[in-house]
C-alpha cells in the first residue's frame, strides 16, 4: 500500500508489477476510500451487491460489467480503455474481464453494520438461486465457500422457477479477494 500524500505513476506501478500481479492489487484502503486495480481474466457467475457506489475506470482492455436492473433484467455496460462508469449502490453487478484487461476501482469503506451481498441468478429467467453475505473486510472466504457449496450441490444451482440447472463453477481460489 502507498502512504497518503504520496503520488505515484499508476502506469509505471502496473508495468512494474505485471509479472506478479495476482487478481487484485490494493493502492489505498486506509482512508474513506478503497482503491485497487484488478485484472482479467476472471470467471465470475455471481452478482455483487455493494452498499455504496463504485467507480470503474478501464485502464487497459475491456470490461463487461453485467448488472441487473430494478426489474431484474440483465444488462451489460461495456467499458473500453479510457472509459469510466459510476455504479449506484445496491445494483447487483458482475464485472467480467478478458485476459490482459486492467480496471481501476474506487469504492468506500463499509461501516461496521454493513454487509455486502453476493447472489447467483438463473441465466434463463434471472430467478435468484443462492445468496450469501459477508462483511467487506473479508468477503473472499464467504464467496469462496458459496462457490464450493454450489459446485458440490446441484440443488443450489437448479432454478425453482424454470428448472434450468446452472453449471458448476469453482471460486477463483485464494486470489479471489473480491472487492468490486
Amino acid at each position: 500500500m502507498f502512504p497518503h500524500l504520496t503520488r505515484f505513476n499508476l502506469r509505471n506501478w502496473i508495468d512494474e508489477n505485471r509479472g506478479d500481479w495476482g487478481r487484485r492489487r490494493v493502492i489505498w484502503e486506509d482512508s474513506d476510500f478503497i482503491v485497487f486495480v484488478t485484472r482479467g481474466p476472471n470467471t465470475r457467475t455471481d452478482f455483487h451487491i455493494n452498499p455504496g457506489d463504485e467507480i470503474f475506470y478501464q485502464l487497459e482492455g475491456e470490461l463487461n460489467l453485467h448488472y441487473l436492473t430494478p426489474d431484474n433484467k440483465p444488462e451489460v455496460a461495456v467499458l473500453k480503455e479510457g472509459e469510466m462508469f459510476l455504479l449506484p449502490r445496491f445494483v447487483p453487478h458482475s464485472p467480467r474481464r478478458e485476459d490482459g484487461s486492467y480496471t481501476l476501482v474506487v469504492e468506500r469503506v463499509r461501516r461496521p453494520d454493513e454487509d455486502d451481498r453476493f447472489v447467483w441468478v438463473c441465466r434463463s429467467c434471472t430467478h435468484q438461486l443462492y445468496e450469501t453475505t459477508a462483511h467487506f473486510n473479508d468477503p473472499a472466504d464467504a464467496v469462496a465457500k458459496a462457490y464450493e457449496a454450489m459446485a458440490e450441490d446441484e440443488t443450489l444451482r437448479r432454478c425453482a422457477q424454470c428448472g434450468q440447472t446452472e453449471p458448476a463453477v469453482r471460486s477463483e481460489g485464494p486470489a479471489f479477494v473480491w472487492r468490486g
